[in-house]
């Protein structure tokens, strides 16, 4: 056996921070503290005599060879893995921990499961909000159900990653604002909407209200938008739904509510950019047959929401 072996346990501490690019994450990670991951990598560097890490302001960045032997590193691990899956193969029936946004939890995940257990009683989901990217190489999420306004940046060798939808972005509102922002006689323009209370996500660069007017033509440089910023659409959802302003929103959102009539899209201009949905999971998970089941379940629901449009 190669002796550089006998250093397995400092090469996986080295996977893990190369990975984050923290030795901070990386002790989050393996349990251990920040001084033993950075007694680990000093070890490691000074054995192979090799600079593996540079510090960058506060991450660390790999240097060419520690790149190569991360790549190397993540192989290795995932055949590992691949083979331990195979002898500890979890079974259909068991448990599940999706996690998504708030939002998509809370209006379209949640209720929607009962069917979902009418279908598949021998599999249980538990649900995990959140409006942070979850790291699924902890196994504590199954799956996860991303929304992006781009796919490129959710790849990563370890997991797959589906897109199971393109969602279009509409400014959406109660009946009774979409009056009071029109002379019922004439169609709405989307200048209109500048009278009104406007709803939008906090930090959000780009499915947002600035973007939406840019597009539409409607010089706002001088106009202060009368805009609530929140940090879940769900949030959004329940003042709009009172009648209080108009928020963006897609149609897996808010699908069931144009539907019912309690909301109404004012001016029918989508937004230039479109929400994607996408399943999420490690390529090497040992649920992966309970995985393909809600898997299918989810991608089965999906066409029903995009034919919404008004």
């Amino acid at each position: 056996m190669d002796k550089r072996l006998r250093w397995l346990s400092h090469l996986l501490c080295f996977e893990v921070a190369a990975r984050h690019q923290s030795y901070s994450k990386a002790a989050d990670e393996l349990a251990i503290s920040q001084a033993a991951v950075s007694q680990k990598m000093r070890q490691l560097e000074d054995y192979l005599n090799v600079k593996l890490f540079t510090r960058q302001a506060r991450s660390m960045a790999l240097t060419a060879q520690g790149k190569v032997l991360l790549a190397s590193c993540q192989r290795g691990f995932a055949d590992i893995v691949e083979g331990l899956n195979q002898v500890q193969e979890a079974p259909e029936a068991g448990a599940l921990t999706v996690s998504s946004t708030q939002a998509f939890c809370a209006l379209w995940l949640v209720p929607r499961l009962i069917d979902f257990y009418t279908e598949q009683s021998h599999i249980n989901i538990n649900v995990l909000g959140s409006n942070r990217v979850e790291d699924l190489n902890d196994g504590k999420i199954d799956v996860a159900i991303r929304f992006s306004t781009s796919s490129t940046h959710l790849y990563k060798p370890s997991l797959v990653v589906e897109q199971i939808g393109d969602n279009p972005v509409f400014p959406v509102c109660a009946p009774s604002v979409a009056d009071r922002i029109s002379d019922r006689h004439t169609a709405t323009h989307p200048k209109d909407l500048l009278s009104a209370r406007l709803f939008s996500l906090a930090h959000e660069n780009k499915v947002n209200w600035e973007t939406w007017f840019e597009h539409a033509r409607v010089d706002i440089h001088l106009v202060e938008l009368n805009k609530t910023e929140v940090t879940s659409s769900d949030l959004a959802l329940s003042a709009v739904l009172a009648g209080h302003g108009i928020m963006l929103a897609s149609d897996i959102m808010v699908g069931e509510y144009l539907k019912s009539g309690q909301l109404v899209i004012p001016v029918d201009f989508p937004h230039p950019i479109s929400w994607k949905a996408h399943l999420v999971y490690l390529k090497n998970s040992p649920k992966h047959k309970r995985i393909k089941v809600f898997c299918d379940w989810i991608k089965a629901q999906m066409p029903f929401e995009r034919e919404i449009k008004e």
